[in-house]
């Protein structure tokens, strides 16, 4: 990744991916201090290539080996195999005293962290509007700010940006939520105005929206032969409301439906997080839109949700553990029983499930209950619901 890829993050510091600490001081640099190709060949990330270079590895990429540990993808094999034919820069650089004169080819910016939605495996610090629970619960003080941007002057970053447009790849769009984040529309009148339709865009999207201001998307993406999105959507119909609250799942079923009908061509999978809410529900959501001709068997990739540990299914009692675990088994059987066209996803898809098994399976237990009860009970309240009531599965874990 240190070759080919350039995070920013909604706080202007660039690090080595979405997943490592966003802090000054762990990161490479800071967009609003530095130039784009001052930070690509900084004294820091030179220092981070060595470290790979040498076999060795870096604290900040400790989310990719914990998911490896699980049996998961992680984001580290993803990149590594994506992006196999720049294996030359990294033997370039290595005779270059590991600078890289090529402008980075894929770039992740998170221009800020406006998002409509307040999910309940997320916080303030990605989501705009989890500002007033997050004050009220004690997350943050009434004294920051709602939104936080990555860049002090966008016109200057934008200007910079358009000097190596000609070199990007992929670009890959997260949040907040990018759907309802003006800059994003910006990038993508720059990349049609310079003829660069080619890039791959990458999405992370929560799937709610499809009109911004004056922009509709589904036009700009006619313009992109090469689109693939991910939607986090983490629960069925009333259950995915609760956990990505302000979400209308018509709206969502809509939109799935027109993206079929006008840009067939879009890869789209649905991405949900495993945690301790969801884990008996996602099979059942899995069938559900294969059924209804949504999505492909193979278009369903979960992946497991490691921080914060009070949402992991690692917390869950062997009770509980126990029903899971011949839940996935059943619906491993039932994904065995059907056909699919991709067959490299289905095996990816497979193996996912699969490593939900591994993880119920393990020892490993963190004494996280009475903190997810907590903060459960604490975020119903706010928002006036109750966790108990859409997910009774759960109703044991509060008597404990």
């Amino acid at each position: 990744m240190p070759w080919v890829h350039f995070h920013i993050t909604q706080y202007g510091t660039v690090t080595p991916c979405c997943q490592a600490p966003w802090q000054e001081e762990q990161a490479f640099g800071n967009i609003n201090k530095q130039h784009i190709g001052e930070i690509w060949n900084s004294p820091k990330i030179k220092s981070f290539r060595k470290t790979i270079i040498e076999g060795n590895v870096d604290k900040r990429c400790d989310s990719c080996f914990v998911r490896e540990k699980s049996g998961f993808t992680s984001l580290r094999q993803i990149t590594n195999a994506k992006f196999k034919h720049k294996r030359e820069l990294v033997l370039e650089s290595v005779k270059n005293r590991l600078v890289v004169k090529a402008a980075p080819v894929y770039f992740d910016i998170r221009f800020s962290n406006i998002c409509n939605l307040r999910c309940r495996i997320c916080g303030p610090w990605s989501s705009s509007s989890w500002y007033n629970d997050a004050v009220e619960l004690g997350m943050t003080n009434k004294y920051s700010p709602a939104i936080t941007q990555a860049f002090a002057d966008t016109d200057k970053f934008f200007k910079e940006f358009e000097q190596i447009v000609d070199s990007l790849e992929e670009l890959y769009f997260a949040g907040g939520e990018p759907l309802v984040i003006e800059e994003h529309y910006k990038v993508l009148e720059l990349l049609i105005a310079r003829k660069k339709t080619n890039v791959r865009l990458t999405y992370n999207s929560n799937f709610s929206s499809f009109k911004y201001k004056h922009y509709n998307i589904v036009e700009l993406w006619k313009q992109f032969p090469n689109i693939s999105i991910a939607a986090s959507l983490d629960a069925n119909a009333e259950r995915g409301e609760f956990l990505r609250k302000n979400l209308k799942w018509n709206d969502v079923l809509e939109n799935r439906k027109l993206l079929m009908k006008e840009l067939p061509h879009i890869e789209f999978v649905v991405s949900p997080t495993i945690n301790i809410y969801n884990l008996l529900h996602l099979p059942d959501f899995h069938k559900d839109w294969v059924n209804k001709g949504l999505i492909r068997v193979e278009d369903f990739i979960p992946t497991l949700l490691v921080k914060p540990k009070e949402l992991s299914i690692s917390i869950l009692p062997d009770y509980f553990r126990a029903n899971a675990i011949e839940k996935y088994k059943s619906h491993l059987t039932w994904i065995h029983s059907m056909s699919s066209v991709n067959d490299l996803k289905r095996t990816h898809m497979f193996e996912q499930f699969k490593n939900v098994l591994k993880a119920l399976s393990a020892n490993e237990t963190e004494d996280k209950i009475e903190t997810f009860l907590n903060n459960s009970s604490a975020i119903d309240k706010i928002r006036n619901e109750n966790t108990q009531e859409v997910f009774p599965e759960l109703k044991d874990l509060f008597q404990l």
